[in-house]
């Protein structure tokens, strides 16, 4: 089963310097959403165009899909 993962907007979030308290108080996220984006829940595109919106930024700065069928290659050694 194919993984989304919000790792590249908590990333952008720490370049940035914008905190979670932040991202509450500053911007209007409410604490669900904060959640989800933690916990790498189900978000829809209106959502995650949303965040782009807000920070000015493409889709590949919020999130990143990671296949989890690929079979890791062993290394002889």
């Amino acid at each position: 089963m194919p993984m989304m993962t919000y790792e590249p907007f908590w990333r952008m979030m720490d370049e940035r310097r914008i905190s979670t308290y932040s991202l509450e108080f500053d911007y209007g996220f409410n604490r669900a959403f904060i959640h989800r984006l933690k916990h790498n829940k189900n978000m829809n595109l209106s959502s995650i165009d949303y965040i782009c919106e807000v920070f000015c930024c493409p889709v590949e700065d919020v999130v990143v899909h990671i296949r989890n069928d690929v079979v890791p290659v062993k290394m002889d050694g």
